[in-house]
């Protein structure tokens, strides 16, 4: 399995922005235990030009994290993850067996970034760090040449705008004569974005590229009700061009206008607040992946009814069908 970062390795929190970097975990066997994280982190680099070759043609889906996720909990959690894409994942040894596997899928990668630091103070000042991020992922594709035949993003909270602004800038310097990959979905997880963020028109060059967007939201996110519209005041003061209003695209869902170029491409899946079975929850914002630093009963490396919901809604919209959990509820416009 491979990672990507764009933070500082050498440390596990309050890390800086860095250039892309590719880092070989090995071969992941059925009973990969992800924690505790081997620190320091010791895994050999990966050479460019090496990984190109590897992804040429392929499909390749980066599972990018949110805000105060450090660099240990940012590749275990979403390593075991990204490793319930492939064969073999560790949820095989249940029983019964839960396979995540997503054949349409041939590189399930972890994305890194610097969203971890000093809290909950440096929460309005990352705007510049994802920004940056998206440069040098753009610089990362473009720059390696990178000829893979489609890319997805899996996201969870702020992971949503590391994403958009990294296909934003992705396309933008394609335009000079790199021929981008085919961008495939994106789907965001508790979105910590502006419900009108598809409508931005400073993402508007992602919002053309991009084939397919799923937004999975749940009323029960109390990060999203409090920390979101605090912590963007602050931003919008900060910041020029602040992309969005303070209701969370991962609380209310997707808010499109008449006209907007994301309608006919946009998916969006509330979860309810009961009705699935005896033991269901809707999501709070912490439950959509797993933690394999907090391992539930009957589960291995921290998964849990929540985060299954969700690798299960992935494999289904990633592998061309139609999700078992949550209804689907037509987006239109809203004003």
């Amino acid at each position: 399995m491979y990672v990507l970062s764009f933070r500082d390795m050498s440390v596990n929190a309050c890390a800086g922005v860095t250039s892309a970097a590719i880092y070989d975990l090995g071969r992941m066997p059925v009973n990969r235990n992800w924690w505790p994280a081997e620190n320091p982190f010791r895994y050999p680099l990966v050479d460019f030009a090496d990984f190109a070759s590897q992804v040429r043609g392929k499909h390749v889906c980066f599972l990018v994290h949110g805000f105060n996720v450090d660099r240990d909990a940012g590749y275990s959690g979403f390593g075991a993850a990204a490793q319930e894409m492939g064969p073999g994942g560790a949820l095989l040894i249940r029983n019964p067996p839960l396979d995540l596997f997503i054949p349409d899928v041939d590189f399930a990668i972890p994305m890194l970034w610097a969203g971890d630091g000093i809290l909950p103070l440096n929460y309005p000042f990352l705007l510049g760090a994802i920004r940056t991020t998206g440069r040098n992922f753009a610089q990362f594709i473009t720059g390696a040449k990178l000829a893979c035949d489609r890319i997805s993003f899996v996201t969870h909270s702020m992971g949503a705008r590391v994403v958009l602004e990294s296909v934003q800038q992705s396309v933008m310097a394609a335009q000079k004569g790199f021929k981008m990959p085919s961008i495939d979905h994106i789907i965001f997880n508790a979105g910590a974005a502006s419900d009108e963020v598809l409508d931005d028109p400073d993402y508007a060059a992602a919002v053309d590229a991009v084939h397919n967007f799923v937004v999975v939201s749940s009323r029960a996110d109390t990060v999203l009700s409090g920390a979101f519209p605090a912590g963007n005041a602050v931003e919008q003061a900060l910041w020029k061009n602040d992309p969005g209003a303070n209701d969370a695209l991962g609380r209310y869902g997707p808010r499109l206008k008449p006209g907007s170029k994301a309608l006919g491409k946009t998916r969006w899946f509330p979860m309810p607040a009961a009705g699935r079975d005896p033991t269901y929850t809707p999501p709070n914002h912490g439950n959509y992946f797993p933690t394999p630093w907090t391992p539930a009963q009957n589960y291995p490396n921290g998964w849990a009814e929540d985060p299954v919901i969700i690798g299960q809604l992935s494999q289904a919209i990633l592998g061309g069908r139609q999700p078992p959990f949550p209804p689907e509820v037509t987006v239109t416009p809203r004003v």
